[in-house]
C-alpha cells in the first residue's frame, strides 16, 4: 500500500476495448503519482501513471504488491476476453465487481466531500481479491466498505465493461510482481468524462459494475 507518511498506493492502467481479441505485450507503465486522499494510512485512488508515454488515471485492484513512484515495469493489457492472462486469472465475477466499483469511484472523485466514500470504494475493490486489505480498518470504515460491497448488483456481464482495460505486470504472481495491477477506463474520444461516467453509471446500474496496496515510494526513498 502506499501509506500517508509517503507510502503511496498506486494504480496504473492502459486501455483496451473488450472487442480487441487478445492481450498484447510490449507495453510499459510508469507510476507518476498517488493523489492526496488518505485512509487508514494509505493513499487511495485514483492514482496516476504514464502508460507507453501517455498520462493515465488508474485504479488499483492489487493489495499484495508494491508500486514505487518513478518506477517502470512491463505490462500486458487485458480485457474481459483475456482474463486468463490477468493477475488474478479467470475470476470473471471478481473483475466485474471491481469494474462496477471503479465506475462508482470515478463518478465521485474530484469533490473533497466524497473523499471518504472514495476511500471505502478503494478498500472494497482491494478486498474482492485479498480480504487482508480490510485488516486494521475500524468499525466505521468496515461498515462503509461493506455498504459498497452490498450495493454491487447481481447479474453483471463482461459486455457492460467493454471500456475497461486491466494493466497486468508481466511474468509474476500476486505478491511477487515488480508493480501492481491496475484498471483503466477508456473514455470516448472527444467526449467529456462526466458525460461518459453518467452513461456508464446508468447502463451499469440498469443491469445492474485503490489499495494500490503496498508502498509506493518516491523515486529516492522507499516506503515500507
Amino acid at each position: 500500500m502506499i501509506s500517508s507518511n509517503l507510502k503511496w498506493w498506486s494504480v496504473a492502467a492502459t486501455v483496451l476495448l473488450c472487442c480487441v481479441p487478445s492481450a498484447f505485450a510490449g507495453s510499459s507503465l510508469t507510476m507518476t503519482g498517488a493523489g492526496s486522499n488518505v485512509m487508514n494510512g494509505v493513499y487511495v485512488g485514483p492514482y496516476y501513471a504514464s502508460v507507453n508515454g501517455t498520462p493515465t488515471t488508474v485504479i488499483c485492484d492489487d493489495f499484495k504488491d508494491d508500486s514505487v513512484i518513478g518506477h517502470t515495469w512491463n505490462i500486458t493489457s487485458n480485457n474481459f476476453s483475456t482474463l486468463g492472462s490477468a493477475l488474478w486469472g479467470s475470476q470473471t465475477t471478481a473483475y466485474e465487481q471491481a469494474a462496477w466499483l471503479t465506475v462508482q469511484m470515478l463518478s465521485l472523485n474530484g469533490n473533497p466531500a466524497n473523499n471518504t466514500q472514495v476511500g471505502y470504494l478503494s478498500f472494497a475493490i482491494w478486498s474482492i481479491f485479498d480480504k487482508a486489505a480490510l485488516n486494521g480498518l475500524n468499525s466505521t470504515q468496515l461498515a462503509g466498505v461493506n455498504n459498497w460491497l452490498n450495493k454491487i448488483p447481481s447479474g453483471l456481464t463482461p459486455s457492460q465493461f467493454a471500456n475497461f482495460v486491466i494493466l497486468t505486470p508481466q511474468g509474476c504472481t500476486p505478491g511477487s510482481c515488480p508493480g501492481q495491477e491496475f484498471l483503466e477506463v477508456i473514455m470516448p474520444e472527444g467526449g467529456p468524462v462526466t458525460a461518459y461516467l453518467l452513461l456508464a453509471g446508468m447502463s451499469c446500474l440498469g443491469a445492474v459494475w485503490y489499495r494500490g496496496r503496498r508502498k509506493m515510494e518516491s523515486v529516492n526513498s522507499r516506503i515500507a
